[in-house]
């Protein structure tokens, strides 16, 4: 593994981090002013870091084994070119069955994000006739989401990430 540096991965996780303390704090203080909405928008950063230090981590894996990985390329397509250049990669399987397989928690937090970054293309939009400026727009959103798990996911994630980075380091 010497061969590349860790940073991007680790550099995502600890702003995942940073955002989950950030949420804490919110949560804590009753002075917030619309406080909802700003635990949502620390949220979705923290999911976006989550996922971005895993794609990171999809990488390090994949240069590890000289493969090429290209942002955009999804992991099933990253596992059958390294099978067409006759290699079997454990570490990238092992991913590849946590992100497929439902009830995982890493197919939750994909999942989770695909949500969240989903746009519609079938969608409209309308002009609204009369708008107030100096109305603020506030949505409700559920209490019990699936983004009260943001730190299960993140510790999750630090585990598998350490794990296969000590057994990619024994050899």
């Amino acid at each position: 593994m010497a061969k590349h540096t860790l940073g991007n991965s680790n550099q995502k996780r600890y702003f995942a981090k940073f955002y989950l303390d950030a949420i804490g704090q919110i949560q804590a203080d009753n002075s917030v002013f619309n406080k909802k909405a700003l635990i949502r928008a620390h949220q979705e950063s923290c999911l976006f870091h989550l996922v971005m230090a895993y794609q990171s981590f999809i990488w390090e894996i994949a240069n590890t084994y000289d493969e090429d990985y290209v942002s955009g390329t999804t992991l099933k397509q990253l596992l059958e070119s390294s099978k067409e250049n006759g290699k079997t990669i454990a570490e990238l399987e092992r991913l590849y069955t946590l992100e497929t397989q439902k009830g995982s928690w890493l197919f939750a937090l994909l999942d989770s994000w695909n949500r969240i970054a989903d746009v519609n293309p079938q969608a409209t939009s309308t002009v609204k006739s009369s708008t107030n400026l100096n109305a603020i727009e506030v949505r409700v959103f559920n209490e019990a989401d699936e983004l009260s798990q943001l730190h299960d996911w993140y510790d999750n994630l630090c585990i598998l990430i350490d794990e296969i980075r000590e057994m990619l380091g024994e050899w």
